[in-house]
C-alpha cells in the first residue's frame, strides 16, 4: 500500500486534488471518506472529465467498477505534463532546495578561492586587473545569498 495523489477535473467545474491509498498488487484504490463525499455531490451536479492517479511521475486513469470500486489502470500511463525534469526545476522539494542551496555555496567559495588566487599570481595591480576578481567576490556573495535562501 502506498499513498498517492489524485485529481479529479469536472466540465466546466471544480479540479480536487487529494491523497488516496494504492494498492500496487490488485490496483485496488481506497477513497479517504471526505473525498468519497465530495465525489458524491460534484457527481450529482457535474459531469467528471478525468480522474487520474499520479505514481512515480507517470499519471494512470482511475476507473470505477461498480463490483470492485476505483482501480487504477497501469497499461494507460502517461507522463506528467512537466516531462524532462523541468517540473522539478519550477517546484523542488525541500531535501532538492538545500542540495541547491548547498551547491551554490560551494560555487560561492569557489568564486572567492578564484578572486583571492587572481589578486595573489597576478602582476602589477591596476584597475583592469582588479575587474576580474572583484566581479568574482561580488558573484561569490551573490551565490552565498542564494545558498541561504534555498537552504531556509
Amino acid at each position: 500500500m502506498e499513498i498517492v495523489a489524485v485529481e479529479l477535473c469536472y466540465k466546466d467545474g471544480p479540479v480536487v486534488t487529494d491523497h488516496v491509498l494504492l494498492n500496487r498488487e490488485s490496483a485496488q484504490v481506497t477513497l479517504p471518506p471526505r473525498l468519497s463525499s465530495i465525489l458524491a455531490i460534484l457527481d450529482q451536479f457535474g459531469h467528471r472529465q478525468s480522474f487520474v492517479a499520479e505514481c512515480g511521475g507517470v499519471r494512470f486513469p482511475v476507473e470505477c467498477d461498480a463490483e470492485r470500486g476505483y482501480f487504477v489502470d497501469f497499461n494507460q500511463g502517461s507522463r506528467s505534463k512537466h516531462a524532462f525534469g523541468v517540473r522539478d526545476v519550477l517546484s523542488p522539494t525541500v531535501e532538492q532546495r538545500k542540495l541547491n542551496g548547498r551547491f551554490a555555496h560551494m560555487l560561492s567559495a569557489g568564486a572567492l578561492i578564484g578572486a583571492c588566487f587572481l589578486i595573489e599570481t597576478g602582476g602589477a595591480l591596476s584597475g583592469k586587473s582588479l575587474l576580474e576578481p572583484i566581479v568574482l567576490c561580488l558573484s561569490s556573495v551573490a551565490l552565498f545569498i542564494v545558498g541561504q535562501r534555498c537552504c531556509r
